[in-house]
């Protein structure tokens, strides 16, 4: 296998998650990939998810269950050969609610040159949970 630029990968999972493609979400991540979402983020998404499946399952498309979300990334830093630090807006509506979600997120990302082997996600949990809470009457 050749190995590949980091962002190249990072920008196969936005893509693979924008669109709902398991698969190639999966192929992307290293089976043993860590996944670390924010504590605070509703359950089962914050904190840690050890394995590639789970990650997928109990992170990702947990998210997809609650929100109809996507990550916009804005910048891009290399943190050196094999990291990359992607900062941007989660944008999306919390679907039982419909209220919209705007919130900024720092993702850092490691990989070994063929496939992701980690990621630790920042984000503002307060802005997700009053996505959804319900208007008051």
């Amino acid at each position: 296998m050749t190995e590949r630029d980091p962002r190249e990968l990072v920008e196969r999972v936005y893509r693979a998650l924008a669109g709902g493609h398991r698969a190639e979400l999966a192929s992307v991540l290293h089976p043993e990939f860590d996944g670390y979402f924010s504590p605070g983020l509703p359950p089962p998404i914050g904190g840690h998810h050890p394995g590639a499946s789970a990650c997928i399952e109990h992170g990702w498309w947990a998210i997809g269950a609650l929100f109809a979300v996507r990550a916009l990334p804005e910048r891009w830093l290399a943190c050196g050969p094999n990291e990359l630090l992607v900062l941007g807006e989660y944008q999306g509506t919390a679907r039982r609610t419909g209220r919209e979600l705007h919130a900024p997120f720092a993702h850092l990302w490691a990989g070994d040159g063929d496939r992701l082997l980690s990621l630790r996600q920042y984000t503002d949990t307060a802005l997700w949970r009053a996505a959804l809470e319900e208007k008051p009457r």
